[in-house]
């Protein structure tokens, strides 16, 4: 076996052995870019609020009042959302194909309409006490 050979052979083995570490670095920079901004994180909670508000609102019938004072909370717990009132109008708006299902559902399966709405009123109603602490 010539020098030539065993280093050949050594940087063969180097680069098998450091391409999975550098893999693994740059997947790692991948992650660490695409954490998401605390502004991000606020508009995606405010456009989960919105969605919340209208089941509440149109499939449960929760007091238009109480719904009001779920967007006050939701308002001030993500103040880092830049576009508050855009993010909630998205959310608001996206729930519209629960809307529908739920009143086709009212109409072809009565019995599972009021199934449903056991389910997931009573914890709708819960869950926005729990935000507004009940009021």
């Amino acid at each position: 076996m010539t020098p030539k050979t065993v280093l050949t052979g050594v940087i063969v083995a180097a680069c098998a052995f450091a391409a999975p570490l550098a893999a693994r670095a740059q997947a790692h920079e991948r992650v660490q870019q695409q954490s998401p901004s605390p502004e991000s994180l606020a508009m995606e909670g405010v456009r989960t609020c919105g969605n919340i508000a209208r089941g509440a609102a149109d499939i449960c019938h929760i007091d238009a009042a109480k719904v009001e004072r779920f967007k006050a909370a939701a308002r001030q717990n993500f103040a880092a959302a830049p576009d508050f009132d855009g993010a909630w109008n998205l959310g608001y708006t996206e729930a519209q194909s629960a809307v529908d299902r739920f009143a086709r559902l009212k109409s072809s399966d009565p019995a599972e309409y009021a199934k449903e709405l056991h389910e997931a009123c009573p914890a709708l109603n819960r869950g926005i006490d729990e935000v507004t602490g009940g009021k």
